[in-house]
């Protein structure tokens, strides 16, 4: 982020409320005005409260207010001198005791962060064959925050299943018998024909339950004869060898 777009720092009131309101203004115009307010807000105002308490005021989180207001703390009476560098520079070489001679650097060659990076590692004898190369803001261009190669999923059950989707399906897909099954729910009467309320607040829910004074006759089992069964076997056996032509047995 450049400096001030619009807003300055010699623009910044001493109220609390007025420091508040700059800085919410500022947050997507200005790192620098974010930090001044930051480091007043500190200084006047905060009484035991921190970084985190004016960063919820403000909308940011409070890792980003600790990094504004060091930064302005610490660069805030000479960064209008640097005026082809951005925030970030100063950011980056916000513990580096050299940073006057690096930034100076960077200003007069117009250089990115990288860049500036890059200078400070050469004149201190180092090698310079190592890829570290940074973004703007500082971090490194090499890390991969997503694996790039495949690695096996091992499942809670012990299985594995190949994470590029081969005969292992997804690594999260289970067959419809690995799946528990579970009781369906039945909806059921808040309210017995007595008017009662539902168990356990109906009348005797804890007694025993009356038995039903009729009955379920079940169907009485068909006896099937040897001659019949034979029949019925005869019969499959014919159908099956009707199916076994010369060419399904090739």
């Amino acid at each position: 982020m450049t400096k001030s777009t619009g807003i300055k720092a010699s623009q910044v009131k001493e109220s609390e409320e007025e420091l508040i309101s700059t800085a919410q203004t500022a947050v997507s115009q200005s790192n620098w005005v974010v930090g001044e307010c930051a480091a007043k807000w500190t200084t006047k105002y905060a009484k035991g409260r921190t970084d985190a308490d004016f960063a919820t005021m403000i909308g940011l989180t409070p890792d980003q207010i600790f990094q504004r207001r060091r930064v302005w703390e610490t660069f805030g009476d000479v960064f209008n001198d640097y005026s082809k560098l951005k925030w970030s520079h100063f950011y980056v070489g916000l513990t580096w005791d050299d940073a006057p001679e690096c930034l100076q650097w960077a200003e007069e060659n117009e250089s990115t962060v990288a860049e500036m990076k890059a200078w400070r590692r050469s004149i201190n004898g180092e090698d310079l064959t190592e890829d570290v190369s940074t973004d703007d803001w500082g971090s490194p261009l090499g890390v991969n925050y997503v694996p790039q190669e495949l690695t096996a999923v091992r499942e809670p059950d012990g299985n594995e299943h190949s994470s590029s989707g081969g005969s292992g399906g997804f690594s999260g897909e289970k067959s419809s018998s690995d799946t528990p099954e579970f009781a369906s729910a039945v909806a059921r009467d808040t309210e017995g024909s007595d008017g009662d309320n539902y168990s356990p607040f109906r009348k005797g829910a804890g007694s025993k339950p009356e038995e039903s004074s009729s009955t379920a006759t079940l169907p009485a089992k068909t006896h099937v004869s040897p001659e019949q069964l034979l029949k019925k076997m005869t019969a499959s056996l014919d159908k099956m060898n009707k199916v076994l032509t010369p060419e399904l047995l090739k």
